[in-house]
């Protein structure tokens, strides 16, 4: 448990303060070829170190430090199928919610986050969907880390109270997001490790997380008046 824990500190404190936007744009710009992309790329550095740092060191720790298989940390696609309606009947039940924060300005402000490509109240549709499939990564390293990593990795010693341990973090990290979505992460973040550790995956609840992230954006294109041109 104290690995876990204290890798899991060290690898988010690395990826808050080298792995996100801000650092990017401050000493990272100028780095890469231009393209019509290009006010994209401190989202793309952040993607990448989170899928570095939220991911693929917390698996190679699990592998070689731990020395157990990845499956014991909610890698396992093993029986997702027969649970993916109650998944389905949770997205259901945030919607409403989502569709009432959107219509507040602290959420128009927000989002969509691809706001740097909005040119005149107008987006290319190709910078919507290249934004969004990046957008997935985000979403596969988050909840590897929180409802994998974290909480199967204090399931042994606290079992469905890692959780709550898991939940402090995920909500502070959320912080800077409009507050109706960061007291909504302390419910998603709760139910979402309970049902991981209940089913044995995570991956159920990427696909929640990201549905609702994508309506949360296309919600925004809507209220936000912006239009998107082929």
């Amino acid at each position: 448990m104290a690995i876990v824990i204290l890798s899991s500190l060290l690898f988010f404190t690395v990826f808050w303060y080298f792995g996100r936007k801000a650092f990017f744009e401050q000493h990272l710009v100028g780095w890469f070829p231009s393209t019509r992309f290009e006010p994209l790329y401190p989202f793309f550095y952040f993607i990448v170190c989170s899928l570095v740092l939220r991911m693929a060191l917390p698996a190679l720790c699990i592998r070689y430090w731990l020395r157990r298989p990845l499956s014991d940390f909610g890698w396992s696609l093993r029986g997702v199928r027969r649970d993916a309606w109650l998944y389905g009947a949770l997205f259901l039940a945030v919607v409403p919610f989502v569709v009432y924060a959107s219509t507040t300005p602290a959420f128009l402000d927000y989002y969509p986050q691809f706001k740097e490509v909005i040119v005149d109240g107008r987006v290319s549709l190709g910078a919507v969907v290249v934004f969004e499939l990046a957008y997935l990564f985000l979403f596969v390293s988050g909840e590897s880390f929180w409802r994998g990593y974290l909480v199967f990795g204090l399931e042994r010693k606290l079992g469905y109270h890692g959780v709550l341990v898991m939940v402090i973090p995920y909500v502070m990290s959320h912080y800077e997001k409009p507050f109706l979505e960061t007291l909504g992460a302390i419910v998603t973040g709760c139910v979402l490790g309970v049902l991981a550790l209940r089913h044995r995956s995570f991956w159920l609840g990427v696909a929640v997380h990201y549905g609702v992230a994508l309506t949360m954006d296309l919600l925004a294109l809507h209220n936000g008046g912006i239009r998107v041109s082929p």
